[in-house]
């Protein structure tokens, strides 16, 4: 694991780690493990049986896109936080007529920017902006 120079200072990341091995119950921040290998290593859990989460949500997105696509209407800008592979949000991208611009929102630069390029791709019409930061805090666009 290397502290993604995303999320902040590589002293940032040691500082939450010190204070962390302080406390009774040690954690860390799973911002963390979101480098380019973690984002696919993420990817890869979401397709396993066990984990039922993503299914879930591409289910609920599925059956209610209709609905979603009509309450943002014509010329939205949609704002995705914690975009990662942009999977579900497809889905609705299929299903909305016109866009002003989908601006997806991550923490994993590189994964961001290779998820980016392959919505421009498949969706040559629509304007990509993504932004990676943490959004757990104040960050600029």
């Amino acid at each position: 694991m290397t502290p993604p120079d995303q999320t902040g200072t590589l002293q940032a990341f040691w500082s939450d780690a010190l204070k962390s091995l302080q406390e009774k119950q040690k954690s860390l921040s799973p911002k963390y493990f979101y480098d380019q290998r973690g984002s696919l290593l993420f990817d890869r859990i979401c397709e396993l049986d066990e984990y039922y989460p993503t299914r879930t949500e591409l289910k609920i997105m599925e059956d209610h896109c209709a609905s979603i696509s009509d309450l943002l209407g014509p010329d939205c800008y949609l704002i995705e936080f914690g975009s990662g592979s942009s999977t579900k949000t497809r889905v609705l991208l299929d299903h909305l007529k016109s866009m002003a611009a989908y601006a997806p929102l991550d923490i994993s630069e590189n994964h961001l920017l290779e998820t980016a390029d392959a919505l421009r791709t498949a969706y040559p019409q629509l304007e990509v902006l993504p932004t990676c930061a943490d959004f757990t805090k104040p960050f600029d666009v």
